[in-house]
C-alpha cells in the first residue's frame, strides 16, 4: 500500500508541466519546470548542491561525517541518508529516495564504464523510482560549467554564477603559473597511516598537484589505484616535497629517523594537508579542491600564487559551506 501511495503521487507530481533537459551522456530527459527538492547521488554532486542551494537538498548520498557537521547547516545535518547508485559500496534505498518526493536524482562526475552503459542505468533507476535521474559530466576544470549548467537548472543563475567566478579564477590562476613553470617542484603525496600509500601521476585524486605546476614524483604505471611503496622506494624518488593526508603518517615522517633522510623532511617541506572539513586535495575529490589550488599553489610557488590564503580560505568557507570562518580558525585549518 505505502509503494501504491508513493507511485501515485510520483504520477501526480511528474504530470506538471516538464522542460526537457539533455544531460551530458545526450540524454534527453523530462524535467519539472521548476525542482524545489533534489537528491543528489554520490559525494560530487553531493557538495555542489549544498554550496549552491543547501535548502533544496532532500537527503544525502552518504552521511555527513563528524568533522562536516560542525561546518555544514544544522537544517540539513540530520537529512535521511538515501546511498549512493554507483560504486563498490552502492546502497541506493530507493523507497525511502521515492518517498521524500524530489524533483530529480542528480549524479555527477566521471562516466563510469561506457557511456552507453551508464545510459541503460540511469534510464533503468529512472523507470524504477518514477523520478528524473540526469547526469552531469564533472572534473576539476568543468566546475565553473557545472556550476553555470546547474543554476540554469534550479533558478539560481545569480548564486552559481558567484560560485563559478570563484573556481574560475582559481583554475586560470593555475594555467597561467603553469606555463611560468621550468623546473617544477616534484611532490609525493601520501593517504595512508604509514605515509607508504602512493597516489600515482595521472590519478584524479592527485590532480591538484598536477594542476599547480608541481611534478607528481610517482610515476603512472603505479596505477589509477594507491599504490603501496617501500620507503627504500622514497628514498630514490627523493621529492622536494611531501604532502600528507593522514596526522599519523606526518607525526612519523618528521619524527623519525628512517625519514630524515629524505631531503623534504629534512628541509621542513613535509605537509599536513588541511582537512576540515574536507582536505584541501582529496577525500572526496570535489569542489574542496578549487580551495586546494590556492592553497598548494601558494604553498609551492608563492609568486605565482600571489594571495592572502587566509582571507581566500576565509572566502571560500563563506562561499562554498555558508561557515563563517574567523581569521584564528582559517590559521588553526591552514596550520599557520
Amino acid at each position: 500500500m505505502r509503494k501504491l501511495m508513493i507511485a501515485t503521487m510520483l504520477l501526480v507530481s511528474l504530470s506538471l508541466t516538464a522542460a526537457p533537459f539533455t544531460d551530458s551522456l545526450g540524454r534527453t530527459v523530462e524535467l519539472p519546470d521548476e525542482i524545489e527538492r533534489v537528491v543528489p547521488s554520490g559525494n560530487l554532486a553531493q557538495m555542489v548542491l549544498y554550496s549552491l542551494s543547501p535548502e533544496r537538498i532532500a537527503g544525502w548520498s552518504s552521511k555527513l561525517s563528524g568533522a562536516a557537521e560542525e561546518y555544514f547547516l544544522q537544517d540539513t545535518v540530520n537529512l535521511p541518508v538515501f546511498g549512493t547508485f554507483y560504486g563498490k559500496k552502492a546502497n541506493l534505498n530507493k523507497e525511502a529516495l521515492m518517498a521524500a518526493f524530489p524533483g530529480a536524482v542528480i549524479d555527477m562526475g566521471e562516466i563510469k564504464g561506457s557511456k552507453e552503459a551508464m545510459i541503460k542505468d540511469l534510464n533503468k533507476l529512472s523507470s524504477e523510482i518514477m523520478i528524473p535521474v540526469i547526469f552531469i559530466e564533472a572534473y576539476l576544470d568543468n566546475t565553473p560549467d557545472v556550476y553555470r549548467t546547474m543554476g540554469s537548472l534550479l533558478g539560481l543563475e545569480e548564486r552559481a554564477e558567484e560560485l563559478a567566478v570563484f573556481a574560475e579564477e582559481a583554475i586560470e590562476m593555475a594555467s597561467e603559473a603553469r606555463e611560468r613553470i621550468s623546473n617544477p617542484v616534484t611532490v609525493y603525496y601520501s593517504t595512508s597511516t604509514d605515509g607508504l600509500e602512493a597516489i600515482a601521476t595521472g590519478n584524479f585524486h592527485g590532480e591538484v598537484i598536477e594542476k599547480i605546476g608541481a611534478e607528481n614524483i610517482v610515476p603512472s604505471s603505479f596505477g589509477e589505484a594507491t599504490g603501496s611503496i617501500s620507503l627504500e622506494q622514497l628514498y630514490i624518488w627523493n621529492p622536494d616535497v611531501i604532502l600528507f593526508q593522514e596526522e599519523e603518517a606526518y607525526e612519523n615522517a618528521v619524527k623519525s629517523p628512517e625519514w630524515q633522510v629524505l631531503d623534504a623532511v629534512a628541509d621542513g617541506r613535509v605537509y599536513l594537508i588541511p582537512s576540515e572539513p574536507y582536505s584541501f586535495i582529496d577525500a572526496p575529490p570535489a569542489t574542496n579542491r578549487i580551495i586546494g589550488i590556492y592553497w598548494l599553489g601558494n604553498l609551492l610557488y608563492p609568486d605565482l600564487y600571489p594571495v592572502n590564503i587566509i582571507g581566500k580560505t576565509i572566502e571560500y568557507y563563506k562561499l562554498y559551506y555558508s561557515y563563517e570562518l574567523t581569521e584564528e580558525h582559517a590559521k588553526e585549518i591552514l596550520r599557520i
